[in-house]
């Protein structure tokens, strides 16, 4: 058989196959220690803040050393089950285990307090909880500023749509009446003008002469560049008069069309090149024809008026509108500054409730009492400060909690077998399992004296703290009454009656203990209505199933136990297997609440009868894990297995 190196378990006893007429004494790999976990980094107040500092422990508690640490105890694994194979050599002997104490456990270890702060992972700044970038109350200083900027742009843009359409309005009406008197002149007298010579002159010097409506037209035009009377010849047209009536200065460049009106004046606007100045300006040249009695079209008067003005009161307008407006832009910061500083204190006020907070103070509360959102914020705050104060407190005890479970954990571990007699002739493993970090479960090899071993294994009714302590009572007092005795019956009754007066109502222990005789295999076992014990007969290839009557412990104070325990002798041949066990084995569950059952138990049981000890141990842990998958463990497994060989 080729050798298995696999290392050897948790606390599994497990032994190979001994040297004949030796005795040799094999340890059994203790828990592994501890580690502690490494602490959080201490916790600085915040810069400028009056968080007082964490609360110390009394001294002499644990922790007192660091308050300002949070402590985690790091939990234990579980044991597993492998056991090493025929002819690996035993593992070193372990050192005595130290008493467990509180010294044995690291500072970091150690539980806090309720009055002990906890802290956080990393250390706090102020600088760091400070914006980086702008603060609120510039950004909304901007914001209003903007926003007035945007406002007074609009009113000024719609102020200048309204004077230009207004002035628009002026110059063409002005334009539109004096070319609608000059048109309504006949056009015989432009005629009679032209022929007298005096074709350069302003005709509106001459509304003094005739008027289209008898009197003397008093307006008020804009500057007007020229004004042109043109005789339609056939299809030419000729200018007769004028205050200019030079080809070049009766044309308008780059014009557009503006509007035909109701009197069929056109109207359009471009640049006119000015013989005063030698530039060219804006101007709207307004044209009228001139019809006779008979509607004839006989000529038509052009006028071009400057429209610079235009141009001048928008400019005006600008620069009467400018200094408002950054006056107004400046006043808009400054009001928004300040509703910004008033609106952002309490955020900031909120801030620093959270950096005191987060420094550990937990039962600090927030002072804003605004009614708006931040108020809503801080009432919201201040709940979960107190919520978070309540979660600390629970961590803490579950911190502490957990710690005492290790230290129970730890303890039982020391209360099983630390190393198991190998004994000539004889092979003998077993394997413990518990469901969570304490188990109710118990198992132990006490040697009687050099001929007799004592073989007990117990199941605690109920899991948890109270079941070990009950194991730990429970093996106690079978460890005391074993002292040469060799009767199971009368060890079990004893213990009964001890046990019985100290146990709460309605639990008990359930235990089969069974005394082997070294040199001659005898086997004495009793039964306090535990699972029966497992006997394959190698020899006739078939198993039996020993169980004789028997009450539980602590189940009755007296004569009803004494009366119904029985004790019953068995003889173990070459080959034959012992096998106790607790209903962890063939209760075990799978993802539908199936159980193993203990027909699975026996059949592997049966098919196994040549292997040693701690390989059908192995076997039957494997065939439970892949029986139950992902399902989480039902109940504590203990085996223990002894072969005659």
């Amino acid at each position: 058989m080729e050798e298995n190196k696999t290392p050897r378990p948790i606390n599994p006893i497990n032994r190979p196959a001994p040297a004949a007429g030796s005795r040799v004494v094999k340890p059994v790999s203790p828990p592994p220690p501890q580690k502690p976990a490494q602490p959080a980094r201490p916790n600085l107040p915040p810069k400028g803040t009056t968080t007082p500092p964490p609360l110390k422990p009394p001294v002499g508690q644990p922790g007192a050393g660091n308050p300002a640490t949070k402590r985690v105890a790091v939990q234990q694994p579980r044991p597993t089950s492998q056991t090493a194979s025929k002819g690996v050599p035993s593992a070193p002997k372990p050192k005595a285990k130290e008493p467990v104490s509180e010294s044995r456990f690291s500072k970091a270890e150690m539980p806090i307090r309720a009055s002990e702060k906890f802290t956080v992972d990393e250390e706090l700044d102020e600088s760091r909880l400070r914006p980086t970038g702008l603060s609120l109350s510039i950004k909304y200083a901007i914001f209003t500023a903007l926003i007035v900027a945007i406002a007074l742009c609009l009113l000024v843009f719609f102020a200048q749509q309204a004077v230009q359409k207004e002035v628009d309005y002026e110059i063409n009406k002005a334009g539109i009446r004096l070319v609608k008197v000059l048109s309504a002149l006949d056009m015989s007298y432009w005629k009679e003008i032209a022929q007298r010579g005096e074709g350069s002159i302003d005709p509106l010097s001459l509304l003094d002469i005739k008027s289209a409506e008898g009197d003397k037209r008093q307006v008020t035009e804009p500057t007007i560049l020229n004004l042109v009377i043109v005789e339609k010849r056939d299809k030419e047209e000729i200018p007769l008069c004028g205050m200019n009536t030079k080809a070049g200065q009766i044309t308008l460049r780059d014009y557009r069309d503006l509007l035909i009106t109701d009197e069929n004046i056109d109207i359009k606007e471009g640049k006119y090149f000015e013989s005063l100045t030698s530039r060219m300006v804006r101007t709207r040249m307004f044209t009228k024809e001139i019809r006779d009695k008979d509607r004839l079209v006989q000529g038509k008067v052009i006028l071009f008026l400057s429209a610079t003005q235009i141009d001048e009161v928008l400019n005006k307008l600008l620069i009467a509108f400018l200094f408002p407006a950054l006056i107004s832009v400046m006043i808009g910061g400054v009001v928004g500054f300040v509703m910004a500083k008033h609106i952002t204190k309490p955020v900031k006020d909120l801030m620093y409730d959270m950096q005191v907070v987060s420094g550990g103070d937990l039962d600090h509360q927030s002072s804003v009492k605004t009614s708006d959102e931040v108020g809503v914020l801080a009432k919201t705050f201040n709940i979960m400060t107190k919520s978070l104060k309540v979660a600390h407190q629970k961590e803490v005890e579950t911190k502490a909690l957990e710690r005492e479970l290790n230290i129970a954990r730890e303890i039982q571990y020391n209360l099983l077998p630390k190393e198991i007699p190998a004994l000539a002739g004889y092979d003998i493993s077993a394997h413990y399992k518990p469901c969570y970090e304490v188990s109710g479960d118990y198992y132990d090899l006490i040697q009687i004296d050099d001929n007799n071993l004592g073989v007990i294994v117990a199941d605690i009714s109920g899991k948890g703290i109270p079941a070990s302590m009950i194991m730990t009572m429970t093996r106690s007092l079978v460890r005391i009454e074993s002292e040469h005795n060799l009767s199971p019956a009368n060890i079990l009754t004893k213990v009964n009656r001890i046990l019985a007066r100290d146990v709460r109502r309605g639990m008990f222990v359930t235990a089969l203990y069974y005394i082997l005789n070294i040199p001659t295999g005898t086997i004495k076992v009793a039964s306090a209505g535990h699972n029966p014990l497992l006997v394959w007969r190698s020899a006739q290839r078939k198993y039996e199933l020993i169980h004789p009557n028997g009450l539980a412990l602590g189940f009755d104070r007296g004569p009803m136990f004494e009366k119904l325990v029985q004790e019953q002798t068995l003889q173990l041949n070459a080959q034959d297997r012992l096998v106790s066990y607790t209903d962890g084995v063939t209760e075990a569950m799978n993802a539908k609440t199936e159980e193993f059952g203990a027909t699975r138990f026996y059949n592997i049981a049966t098919q196994s009868d040549k292997q040693e000890s701690s390989q059908f141990i192995n076997v039957v842990m494997k065939a439970l894990q892949d029986y139950k998958g992902n399902a989480p463990q039902h109940d504590d497994i203990t085996i223990v297995s002894i072969r005659r060989t």
